[in-house]
């Protein structure tokens, strides 16, 4: 207890003192302002490397407070214009794809115009997954005037033919398949035969007569003669002539002009009874 009582007086009476002290020096520094200066000047050497560690540090906390400020707001910013760009880039690339679509439409414009042929486009909207079956199935079908029958065209060449019909879509089997046939005409020798389908990407000309020499590189055209296909149209190139075969006809092997594995778009052409009997808006070009 006198300890604590020791102590509390210590402390009052060391208080007191600096209060007597700081009364003094305030009055003689009042009365001597030189001393007051040397005094200010050796307070300032004294703390003054301190008051810089100090002021040193607070700016770089500071700076490193406004800089973390800044990267937020940058972070932010940064954000929004990737979230920008992205959409840009979605739309650069849709308003490119519309761009080959239109480039792609506007090349079986030009090839019906030429051959005037009337018809409608269509777009592939499937294929064949079993695999079995060469075709492909279009987006057109009976309401756009589409009927069995009709030739499927691009403007490489022959697709293949409509074999079956709904409202809204069609199925087209492929000259790839083996159940197609087109009547052709050689463009060099002449010589008329079949195209049929014998695999993915090949097919067969039979019944060549083995006096005709028809050559690698020679292109084939349908001939018009089945009734079905527009003369004069490319099927493909003779890839391979084999020998005759049973001592009358040649092997001949042919690589169709349509990469019938890529094809988006196709004319499907109709007849002339059919083209005066379909409806007004299957013309070509709607879609």
């Amino acid at each position: 207890m006198r300890q604590e009582i020791s102590s509390r007086t210590q402390v009052a009476a060391t208080c007191f003192g600096l209060f007597i002290a700081s009364l003094f020096l305030t009055a003689y520094t009042a009365k001597n302002p030189g001393v007051a200066r040397i005094g200010s000047t050796l307070v300032l050497k004294v703390t003054g490397p301190f008051t810089g560690l100090i002021n040193a540090a607070w700016d770089s906390c500071n700076g490193a407070w406004k800089n973390y400020v800044n990267l937020i707001g940058t972070a932010k910013e940064n954000v929004a214009f990737r979230a920008k760009l992205d959409e840009l880039e979605g739309r650069a690339s849709l308003v490119n794809e519309l761009e080959r679509e239109n480039g792609r439409l506007r090349e079986l414009l030009k090839f019906s115009t030429e051959r005037q042929l009337a018809g409608v486009t269509a777009t592939v909207i499937g294929g064949d997954a079993s695999g079995w079956v060469k075709g492909i199935t279009v987006n057109k079908g009976s309401l756009d005037g589409v009927a069995p029958g009709m030739p499927v065209l691009h403007p490489r060449g022959v697709v293949g033919q409509v074999v079956a019909v709904s409202t809204g879509s069609a199925r087209v089997l492929l000259v790839s398949d083996h159940a197609s046939g087109v009547d052709v005409l050689t463009q060099e020798s002449r010589a008329r035969g079949v195209v049929e389908g014998a695999g993915e990407r090949v097919c067969e000309l039979k019944f060549i007569p083995k006096e005709f020499h028809v050559k690698e590189g020679e292109q084939v055209l349908t001939s018009g003669m089945d009734g079905v296909y527009p003369k004069g149209v490319l099927v493909g190139t003779v890839s391979q002539v084999g020998a005759a075969t049973s001592g009358l006809f040649k092997t001949v092997e042919v690589k169709p002009a349509v990469d019938l594995a890529r094809i988006e778009e196709v004319l499907i052409v109709f007849s002339n009874t059919q083209t005066q009997t379909a409806p007004a808006s299957t013309g070509l070009g709607a879609r």
